[in-house]
């Protein structure tokens, strides 16, 4: 009987998997810096911080459309980074997860922006992103670097 070993044909370079572990550091770093105060301002007479997963999760409930687009915001800004560092463990072979990355760093950019009073966990946040993006393009030259050097 014959045995049959898997042969890695689209192998992982070093720069690569440097690359790809710094990217899963840095969304692993987004996802913990959700619990840090995100926004800030005064709500009825007192003034407050607010995280994101305070965002995602209101104590007082959901009374208004806003609420709700401010819950769907948090949920975003909580889960894109735990989904880009799955992308990021799981994915060694391929380019999805730079696809994943710069998605999920420009989505949570965006978000960060349009918010309003803008905290400390907002700001880690988004020079976390623009790190991410600096990377995801790294990562990109690396790939491309071995995909011509093995032609």
């Amino acid at each position: 009987m014959a045995k049959y070993t898997v042969v890695d044909n689209n192998p992982e370079n070093k720069s690569e998997k440097r690359v790809r572990y710094f990217l899963t550091f840095l969304f692993f770093l987004q996802t913990v810096a959700t619990t840090l105060p995100f926004m800030q301002g005064t709500v009825g007479q007192e003034f407050k911080s607010i995280s994101a997963l305070q965002l995602l999760i209101q104590p007082d409930g959901y009374t208004s459309g806003g609420d709700v687009f401010i819950a769907v915001a948090g949920g975003l800004l909580v889960v894109t980074p735990i989904v880009a560092f799955f992308f990021c463990v799981l994915d060694s072979r391929s380019r999805i997860k730079y696809l994943a990355s710069g998605i999920t760093s420009v989505l949570c950019a965006i978000l960060i922006c349009f918010g309003q009073m803008l905290s400390i966990g907002s700001v880690i946040t988004l020079i976390l992103n623009v790190l991410c993006l600096f990377m995801t393009m790294q990562g990109l030259q690396a790939t491309n670097a071995r995909m011509h050097s093995a032609e």
